[in-house]
């Protein structure tokens, strides 16, 4: 019974309804099996997150990661720890979360993990992190060369668009005390015709 409850909860997160998903998993939180409980857990903290309602979100997630987590998981609790500031907290589960991708092989794949964690932490105003993981995945393409995006997909690599357009604007957050052009030409001059052409395009977005 529970088991159908929590299906059906994940059909009403799928649709957005994320106030009947919050009801709805209430008396779910407490139930005797673990299973359960950490899947409402979970979707009242995804309805929570969504709703960006980030600080009461995160202790149902790290709920989650106290019964089987997957990477998936961890990543939430990452994403969620930097938006509301815990930056020290969002670092350690981003350590977990890379981790246990590595013996797992789960996705989301080490790079998509920090993507996503680059787009968290400029989403924060942690530029200066955020060029870590930009620093990392830069090392990725150029090594790659190809960025073709059904090249890229199927090694679980992001698209260098996506990964061009944080960069774009965390370069822009660091503001002058950072030379984005630089960067962008230097790692341009690594990459494939259409990957500098993609990266040339866009350094007129920066503001200095």
């Amino acid at each position: 019974m529970n088991s159908k409850a929590i299906e059906r909860l994940g059909e009403l997160l799928m649709l957005e309804k994320y106030n009947d998903v919050i009801r709805g998993a209430k008396t779910l939180l407490h139930s005797e099996s673990k299973a359960v409980a950490s899947d409402a857990s979970k979707l009242t903290g995804l309805s929570l997150f969504h709703q960006r309602k980030f600080e009461e979100a995160l202790p149902f997630l790290i709920k989650v990661t106290e019964y089987q987590p997957d990477v998936r998981d961890w990543l939430n609790v990452v994403t969620t720890s930097t938006l509301t500031k815990k930056i020290e907290a969002g670092r350690t589960a981003f350590e977990r979360a890379i981790q246990l991708q590595r013996q797992t092989g789960q996705q989301p794949s080490t790079q998509q993990i920090c993507h996503y964690y680059a787009c968290a932490l400029r989403d924060a105003g942690e530029f200066t992190l955020a060029l870590e993981q930009l620093n990392l995945l830069r090392t990725v393409y150029e090594e790659l060369k190809i960025t073709d995006p059904h090249f890229l997909q199927a090694r679980s690599v992001p698209f260098l668009s996506h990964t061009i357009d944080v960069a774009i604007d965390v370069f822009n957050g660091l503001g002058p005390s950072f030379d984005g052009k630089k960067w962008l030409n230097d790692f341009s001059s690594k990459l494939d015709t259409e990957g500098q052409a993609y990266a040339n395009n866009k350094i007129q977005l920066l503001s200095s």
